[in-house]
């Protein structure tokens, strides 16, 4: 802590040990009943101790009555004891509960020195008055007394406040002094004149005060319980994120994993739907389709093939041209995808797009026959992006294009097999990318397989070789 703060607390103490020194000197013979000053004094202790800590380690309570009841009722000496006596006992208790939540020494020392100065000030303003009205039936009377509860909030107040900036560089406002003063001490204040006039009236009348008390604590719980919730909700919302990111990456793993069964059944198109799923969602990107519509385009690429685990492998790897019988069978697959997600409840959204992505721009495809926009956007997408994939791979048939005739078979069959609007996104990208954009995803998986088969090669190799050691070692 800074030393210019160190010199304003120990100002703070030392005033406050004089002003109490002289209310002690100067005390009057007579003295108002020893049960008063204790049960005002037990009154004061309770409120401190139950107190709420609201969000941003605000802490709330209800000791302002009881002290301002103190300084109506009890002359300065026995107001001093008060605050000694209840504020010490919230010390202990602290102590005792909460070790850690008042490590510095001086703080205790300090609530209670300006406890003190603020309520011997309060006095001191209704002494210039010639005496402390005990009743205010009078304008000046309530003047005095509003007066003196000014004088005491406001003093409480700017020695915390000044406290906090030179302490720790907090200011007035960050700290919420004025705010605090205003809506909180004052009002506390004016119910403490309040009890001191119930009590005037008839010491029983007090009990009475215990109605605001319970609507302040109340009122004091509000920020707390609201805190809660939102934590609460914060929480359930984290929840609520993580299962779904849980629920995303295994939707993830499931489109990869089934879009590999039906791409393992040949090793030719391995990797296709994978590579379908980049087309076409940087077709999609490239068109400003939202980002939900791009998630339709990107799973119903990977499952865009899923009806050609029907089809026989005689007929799917033939390497010759099919029949008019084997082609109309593996025309089929279309709709016995799309029937197969239809089934799936966590599917069945894709199933259209999969049913027509052989649909053809002039009405020529299969299996319904649609033309123009009467096909799906996204099956539209398909379409060139399954033929695009098809054309840049190797495949038992022929060999893969180059991204040069790729992209003039596209103008080619634009406005006949292709939706323009879609081609054109795609000359788009390859000019932009250039020949990277364009992948032989059969020739990668070629690659890795003969690796496999070398790998597997070199260690019969390396084992014939130890078994003709053995052999001639024998």
């Amino acid at each position: 802590m800074r030393r210019v703060a160190w010199i304003y607390i120990t100002s703070v103490l030392l005033s406050a040990l004089a002003l109490s020194a002289v209310a002690f000197i100067h005390r009057p013979v007579a003295s108002p009943s020893v049960w008063i000053f204790l049960i005002l004094t037990l009154i004061a202790a309770l409120m401190r101790i139950v107190h709420i800590v609201a969000p941003n380690h605000r802490s709330y309570e209800g000791s302002t009555i009881a002290f301002v009841a103190g300084i109506l009722i009890l002359p300065s000496w026995l107001f001093v004891l008060q605050i000694l006596i209840s504020q010490g006992i919230e010390w202990i208790w602290v102590r005792m509960r909460e070790p850690g939540s008042l490590r510095a020494w001086y703080l205790q020392p300090f609530n209670m020195a300006k406890c003190i100065i603020g309520g011997i000030l309060a006095k001191l303003v209704g002494t210039l008055f010639m005496q402390i009205p005990q009743a205010a039936y009078y304008l000046q009377d309530l003047m005095i007394v509003l007066l003196m509860l000014i004088v005491y909030v406001a003093a409480n107040q700017l020695l915390l406040g000044l406290a906090l900036f030179l302490a720790r560089g907090i200011s007035f406002r960050e700290a919420g002094i004025f705010r605090d003063a205003i809506l909180l001490e004052f009002p506390l204040a004016c119910i403490g004149y309040v009890a001191n006039e119930l009590f005037n009236l008839s010491p029983i009348t007090v009990i009475f005060v215990l109605a605001p008390l319970v609507l302040i604590y109340q009122a004091f719980m509000l920020p707390k319980v609201q805190d809660e919730a939102m934590k609460a909700l914060e929480n359930m919302n984290q929840n609520l994120s993580e299962a779904n990111q849980s629920i995303q990456r295994l939707n993830e793993e499931l489109f990869h994993t089934l879009a590999k069964v039906f791409d393992m059944r040949d090793p030719y198109v391995g990797g296709h739907a994978a590579q379908v799923a980049v087309y076409a969602v940087a077709i999609a990107t490239e068109m400003g389709l939202p980002p939900e519509r791009i998630e339709l385009v990107r799973e119903s690429a990977y499952l865009h093939d899923i009806g050609k685990l029907s089809i026989p492998e005689v007929i799917l790897h033939k390497p010759g041209r099919l029949t008019r019988t084997e082609y109309e069978f593996v025309k089929k697959h279309s709709d016995i995808g799309a029937d197969l997600l239809t089934s799936t409840q966590g599917l069945q959204h894709l199933a259209q797009f999969i049913r027509h992505h052989h649909e053809r721009w002039d009405g020529g495809g299969y299996p319904a026959g649609l033309a123009g926009e009467e096909i799906p956007l996204e099956s539209r997408i398909l379409n060139l992006c399954d033929s695009v994939e098809t054309m840049a791979s190797d495949r038992p048939y022929h060999r893969a294009m180059s991204y040069v005739a790729i992209m003039d078979e596209v103008r080619r069959c634009a406005g006949t097999q292709f939706d323009p609007a879609v081609a054109e996104a795609f000359i788009r990208l390859i000019q932009q990318h250039g020949p990277t954009f364009v992948v032989n995803s059969a020739r990668s998986v070629t690659q890795q397989y003969t690796a496999s088969l070398l790998a597997n090669e070199s260690l019969y190799q390396n084992m014939f070789t130890w078994v003709s050691l053995l052999e001639s070692s024998g």
